[in-house]
């Protein structure tokens, strides 16, 4: 076959220059094969942004994740000394208007006491002898 066709190229031997000829084509042939696109079409996977409001979040959960890892911690230690906690809160009770409500109180006891004589001094107007006989 090699006599038949005339070579592309000039070699000065015909058979040599076929043989080239056909590993260039299988060459060609096992490239093609092998070709990939130069664009990419695979699926693109999603890029995750990171916004303001996303990296908030995330520092927000850490941190809560955080005050539950300590909470555990401290639970688990007082688990293990058997210790108890003291909640009982010994405060002394305080009030800004102690004053004015004594001074209140004093006024309501006070109208109270003339009230209960004010009542004990009232003399009827109705006639015994007119109630009897109704």
């Amino acid at each position: 076959m090699y006599r038949s066709y005339p070579n592309v190229l000039p070699v000065a031997n015909r058979y040599l220059g076929h043989k080239i000829f056909l590993k260039e084509q299988a060459d060609h042939q096992s490239h093609v094969k092998n070709a990939r696109s130069v664009l990419n079409l695979s699926e693109s996977s999603e890029q995750f942004k990171f916004s303001p409001s996303v990296r908030q979040k995330q520092t927000r959960e850490h941190g809560l994740a955080m005050i539950k890892q300590e909470n555990e911690r401290l639970r688990m230690r007082m688990t293990k000394t058997e210790s108890q906690v003291d909640t009982h809160n010994h405060y002394v009770l305080h009030s800004l208007n102690i004053s004015k409500r004594q001074r209140e109180k004093a006024q309501h006891e006070t109208e109270l006491e003339r009230l209960k004589k004010q009542l004990g001094r009232v003399r009827t107007s109705y006639p015994v002898r007119q109630y009897q006989e109704d």
